[in-house]
């Protein structure tokens, strides 16, 4: 039976630290984490009886603990403990920052530009279609022009003196009456007919419907003649104050007559 030794909190030789390791790592399994575990494990146990060992024998002198071989018990950190099995820490979510927008002058001005012509089309087009739709009111009531003067026969010839002016009881060029026109324009086409409205108006086949040389008569006996043109139209003398023309026919004729 050992005896108890002043100082010793053991008796000797009942504790053994290279059979304790052997215990250790016999019992202990393979992976690498428990096998740091055991590194760090016997690291202390060495440690320990060391400094039994040292106190037992009444050393002044302190002995460093053996360095350890494996990691230190509570250096793991979460982090890498978590990396170490594969696990990716998630990327901070970046803020939805809006791109910065950086003008181009001339772009912008050229863009300005095209935009101003643009509306300046526009209200020249406007502009127009409002004239366009005044000329047509305007057109509207106007009278009727006359008709393209034909370029033969009675009314050609009668064409020919437009502007001369009315003297009462002419029959040249210089100044025609009613009844002295019409005669002097059938003379120059070769037709010799009387002289005044109503003798002409005797003298000429009655037509309904007039073609364009025949003659307008107004009244019954007829106090006024002219050379007919158109519907609505004719070449007449009219009055002190006018001149040849293609004047409108005012009124309703009393009858058509031909040569």
């Amino acid at each position: 039976m050992a005896q108890n030794v002043p100082g010793r909190h053991r008796a000797p030789g009942r504790f053994n630290a290279i059979a304790e390791l052997k215990t250790i790592a016999k019992e202990s399994a393979q992976p690498a984490v428990k096998g740091a575990a055991i590194v760090a494990a016997s690291g202390g146990l060495v440690a320990s009886f060391a400094g039994t060992a040292n106190a037992a024998d009444g050393s002044s002198s302190a002995v460093a603990a053996p360095a350890a071989v494996g990691p230190a018990v509570g250096t793991l950190k979460a982090g890498n403990a978590l990396s170490a099995i594969g696990f990716a820490k998630p990327a901070l979510k970046q803020a939805n920052v809006k791109p910065v927008v950086i003008e181009d002058i001339q772009v912008k001005t050229a863009r300005a530009e095209k935009k101003a012509a643009a509306k300046a089309a526009a209200e020249r087009q406007a502009a127009t279609e409002r004239a366009s739709r005044s000329a047509t009111r305007v057109a509207l009531n106007a009278p009727a022009p006359a008709p393209a003067p034909t370029a033969s026969g009675i009314v050609g010839i009668a064409q020919s003196f437009f502007g001369v002016p009315y003297v009462y009881g002419g029959s040249s060029p210089s100044g025609f009456d009613c009844s002295g026109f019409t005669s002097y324009v059938y003379r120059q086409a070769g037709i010799s007919i009387p002289r005044t409205a109503s003798a002409q108006q005797a003298a000429a086949t009655r037509v309904s419907n007039p073609s364009p040389g025949d003659l307008v008569f107004f009244g019954s006996p007829a106090y006024h003649v002219g050379i007919y043109v158109s519907p609505g139209r004719m070449i007449d003398a009219q009055r002190t104050g006018t001149v040849i023309g293609n004047h409108s026919i005012w009124t309703t004729p009393s009858g058509y007559g031909r040569f």
